[in-house]
């Protein structure tokens, strides 16, 4: 048996299935709850962001995740040998991989945003001036737009994933 193969897949999957699912419950239930709260809403993602280890966790898994995803790919290509690259496995591989590390960059932006509204927020007293109002409204359309993306990507890479080695040309 190959342990430090079995391990790294399974670093891999039960990474890639927190990060995935994670995204996927933000962008389709969380977000838009937080939205129809209102100010309420806000108060949850500022507890989220910046009173608990959500984002630090989420990053790391996702990192962790890529970076065994990197390793699983150098093993199973040889060495990134070409002959292997183009076959379907090794396409499939390359397609999830390369939106892997898309949305792998995206969530760091994500992360970034989040915690820039969260501060701004938190610093509030009273209702936003106007300037502050248009800083939210254009961090929460970053995040809107960026959550968006990156579970598009995270659906690619794990469509990509769960077909490569039942595709052949």
């Amino acid at each position: 048996m190959d342990f430090y193969l079995l391990t790294l897949r399974i670093i891999h999957i039960v990474g890639g299935v927190f990060w995935a699912g994670s995204a996927f419950m933000l962008v389709q239930f969380v977000a838009p709850a937080v939205t129809l709260a209102g100010p309420e809403g806000a108060k949850f993602m500022q507890r989220l962001v910046l009173g608990t280890r959500f984002v630090v966790v989420t990053a790391t898994t996702a990192g962790l995740t890529v970076l065994t995803g990197l390793l699983l790919y150098w093993r199973a290509s040889g060495g990134l040998r070409t002959e292997w690259m183009s076959t379907g496995t090794g396409v499939m591989f390359t397609i999830g991989g390369l939106a892997g590390l898309i949305a792998l960059f995206a969530g760091s932006a994500i992360g970034a945003n989040s915690r820039k509204l969260a501060t701004l927020g938190a610093g509030l007293q009273g209702p936003p001036s106007p300037e502050q109002a248009a800083e939210i409204a254009r961090l929460q359309n970053r995040l809107s737009n960026l959550g968006a993306a990156t579970a598009i990507l995270l659906l690619v890479v794990l469509i990509a994933m769960a077909i490569a080695q039942n595709v052949f040309f």
